[in-house]
């Protein structure tokens, strides 16, 4: 050990790590001999302690407890420090030595006395003093950057993130300044005949750029930041500087030094505001404009604010099938023709006559199944058995999306065996049901009646598929169906409602310290006394939405 000392800082390290003020289980002259077992545990031991130092180190929470846990093992708490910097091969032959030494000595057997090592934990760099934390949201860091940051991780993120608020402060005055103002006269490029006037205002004007005027950009940004601004933020981390004010290259504020400390904490939170602005803003100009095919300008002039609907720009050829589906059934008040998503953009008449077709085939399910969601609570199920051979009564089957689950797998196939051979048969031998449906009424409404029936069963279907989702999401929410949700007055699923629900066999229990004078089947809300001449004036315990609770 004292030889590998000289060239493996690290080796040298472990040594005294392992020593117990006696002797050094690493030394040459007092090392035994090691057994067959413990030479493969030091082997294998070495093999894995040199892959720990082939990654890079991980700022975090979880490696910050890691370290602290290593230490608490026997590491002193700088070990994880010292060997985070170590990334070279020759630390990594170090560890291994080491760790196959430390093994030896387990494996010999010798008893050392033990001490105890103090632990002292760094704490992550607090940053919700910085500039930056502002109203309205003050210290926001929803992903967690700052948890396990240190002061030079938030400088580097800081200096990256003024960064890309001035270019974007600049690409957003870019995108609209020459369609309002206009552009330069004459030849961008000479040698290929382009003029100014050619470069559109957006991101197409990447393309029409010629290789050679991006390598000037890039030229010129790269001497204005390493030659004027003397920037040496360059290199990730571990390599680049930040100084002791990220972004600061000392041009002041229009050539003006502040020297008010309120005054500049103001100027400087403004920049970094609008700077966030920008960057929001290019992300939805850009995204706009290569939706649309137009900048900014030539959509507002046009009236093309949306790029969903209108078909201008990227979506005019796709509406070269000229199929207006604006007239056809289901464009009713209150929304009209409603095509948020641009659906008709790209399809013609057959295309839509296939999504009508799927709309009705789901509207008619979810009516059919949001019956299904009332029905067995409100009138009571079948007598008997639904499977004998498993002895399921339909009692046992519960009104919500839990009936999945009851249903036997023979039972499904007897349900799509049913479905698939009404829909082979209507896809071969079309059926018009009439009016009522299956009652033999053919035929019997026209004109205007029967739109008004057809816009009916559109709309009835619509309305089923939102309120089949809601049914649902409530169902898989509180644990109930929609009738014991109602019945129990628990209806706010986030809140927690007004009572608890306890598991008792098929069944679910209510518990609660009384009834509503209002809702005399549903309990007391939580928050209120029941007492119309109490604290709150008109108490009368009705409360669906929670607002009283807390």
């Amino acid at each position: 050990s004292s030889d590998l000392s000289k060239f493996f800082p690290v080796s040298n390290f472990l040594c005294k790590a392992s020593c117990r003020g006696t002797d050094c289980h690493l030394d040459n002259t007092k090392m035994p001999e090691m057994s067959k077992i413990s030479s493969a545990v030091a082997g294998a031991t070495a093999l894995i302690g040199g892959t720990a130092f082939l990654s890079l180190p991980q700022q975090s929470v979880q490696s910050a407890r890691r370290t602290q846990e290593g230490a608490l093992r026997g590491a002193p708490a700088g070990a994880a420090g010292t060997a985070s910097s170590g990334l070279s091969s020759a630390s990594a032959c170090a560890l291994g030595l080491g760790v196959a030494g430390l093994a030896s000595a387990l494996g010999s057997r010798r008893s050392a006395p033990s001490r105890t090592v103090s632990v002292v934990p760094s704490a992550a760099y607090d940053a919700s003093k910085e500039i930056g934390a502002c109203d309205p949201l003050l210290f926001w860091d929803p992903i967690g950057f700052c948890e396990g940051g240190s002061k030079e991780d938030f400088d580097r993120r800081r200096a990256v993130e003024l960064k890309h608020g001035r270019l974007c402060m600049f690409a957003t005055l870019g995108m609209l300044w020459p369609d309002v103002f206009g552009k330069f006269d004459g030849y961008l490029s000479p040698s290929q005949g382009l003029k100014f006037s050619d470069v559109p205002s957006g991101i197409y004007a990447v393309s029409k750029v010629p290789l050679e005027g991006w390598l000037q950009i890039l030229l010129v940004a790269g001497l204005i930041e390493t030659q004027l601004f003397k920037d040496q933020s360059f290199g990730g981390p571990g390599f680049a500087k930040y100084g002791a004010e990220p972004g600061n290259f000392g041009t002041g504020y229009w050539g003006r030094r502040i020297k008010d400390p309120v005054e500049r904490r103001l100027k400087l939170t403004t920049e970094l505001n609008n700077g966030r602005l920008a960057m929001i803003a290019m992300a939805g100009l850009l995204i706009q404009n290569g939706l649309t095919g137009q900048s900014p300008i030539e959509q507002w002039q046009s009236g093309h604010i949306s790029p969903f609907n209108d078909g201008q720009g990227f979506f005019a050829v796709a509406r070269r099938a000229g199929y207006d589906a604006s007239k056809e059934l289901g464009a009713c008040p209150p929304l009209g023709y409603w095509d948020p998503f641009g659906m008709m953009a790209f399809q013609d008449k057959e295309k839509f006559e296939r999504n009508r077709e799927l709309e009705l085939k789901h509207g008619r399910i979810c009516m059919a199944a949001a019956i299904g969601m009332f029905v067995p609570d409100l009138f009571g199920r079948f007598p008997g058995y639904l499977s004998p051979s498993e002895g399921l009564k339909f009692s046992d089957i519960p009104s919500t999306i839990d009936a999945i689950y009851k249903v036997p797998a023979l039972g499904w196939l007897q349900i799509f065996a049913f479905a698939g051979a009404l829909e082979a048969k209507n896809l071969a031998f079309p059926t018009n049901y009439g009016y009522p449906a299956f009652f033999g009424q053919i035929n019997k409404l026209k004109g205007p009646e029967r739109e008004k029936k057809l816009l009916a069963e559109i709309n009835n279907g619509r309305l089923a598929m939102v309120a089949m989702a809601a049914i649902v999401a409530q169902n898989g929410a509180t644990g109930q169906s929609i009738v014991e949700q109602f019945s129990s007055g628990n209806l706010n699923p986030f809140v927690g409602g007004y009572a608890e629900k306890e598991i008792c066999g098929s069944c679910v229990a209510m518990r609660a310290g009384g009834n509503s004078s209002a809702l005399p089947w549903a309990p007391m809300p939580e928050g209120l006394s029941n007492n119309p001449y109490g604290e709150y004036a008109g108490d009368v315990g009705f409360d669906p939405l929670g607002f009283a609770k807390n």
